[in-house]
């Protein structure tokens, strides 16, 4: 898994990143405890360390916090800096753009802290709470018109390429896959989340070279 389009994070964004991964983690818990209704915002930053003041900094309401959606969330550094970078011309377009979404995915992962027992909260909160699927899969589409964004930009192509879509979609299928994979399924000790997406990324692989291009014709 290549990560040489993927720029480094600042650590003040890291710093950024790892409280607001501790406020979602704590709201997800006490929600999944109690319910959206059985604990205060001051009680979830008593639980922090922070401030309400400091809470407002990173989401506008207790419902974003649990499904996760920041009030700069459109301000993605690593995300942004891909856009601005450019796709090796020497390459194919499209090459490596599952590699390098890949890439962003785990990296993000390790800023964050995500672990199995963060997910397992994240999954009993939503239990307890299902009206917040809804906008956890608003919160989705909208993540993916970005990634789509970049892509486009980091590959020079037009924006409406229809291409840019499939390797969004495929990209995110193989996400989500190794993510139930790591976080909800059984796996050995010293399991890895990168290796895991490695491995989906490599059997997707397989799977595309196994394929015969459809007949020119038959389209």
């Amino acid at each position: 898994m290549s990560t040489e389009t993927v720029p480094p994070v600042s650590k003040a964004a890291i710093r950024r990143l790892r409280t607001r991964s501790e406020l979602v983690g704590a709201a997800r818990r006490l929600t999944a405890e109690h319910g959206l209704a059985g604990f205060t915002l001051e009680q979830l930053c008593d639980e922090v360390g922070i401030s309400r003041r400091t809470f407002f900094n990173h989401f506008a309401s207790k419902d974003d916090v649990v499904v996760g959606v920041g009030l700069d969330d459109d301000e993605d550094e690593a995300l942004e800096g891909y856009a601005s970078s450019r796709r090796d011309p020497r390459l194919p377009v499209f090459s490596t753009t599952l590699d390098d979404l890949a890439a962003l995915v785990v990296q993000r992962v390790e800023h964050v802290g995500l672990t199995r027992e963060r997910a397992a909260e994240f999954k009993a909160a939503l239990d307890r709470e299902p009206r917040l699927l809804q906008a956890m899969l608003t919160q989705g589409d909208e993540q993916q018109r970005r990634v789509a964004a970049a892509v486009a930009s980091h590959e020079g192509v037009p924006a409406d390429d229809p291409r840019i879509g499939v390797v969004v979609a495929v990209a995110g299928a193989l996400v989500q896959r190794a993510m139930t994979r790591f976080f909800f399924d059984e796996g050995p000790p010293g399991l890895r989340f990168d290796h895991v997406l490695r491995d989906q990324l490599a059997l997707a692989r397989e799977l595309f070279a196994a394929v015969p291009p459809l007949d020119q014709e038959a389209r």
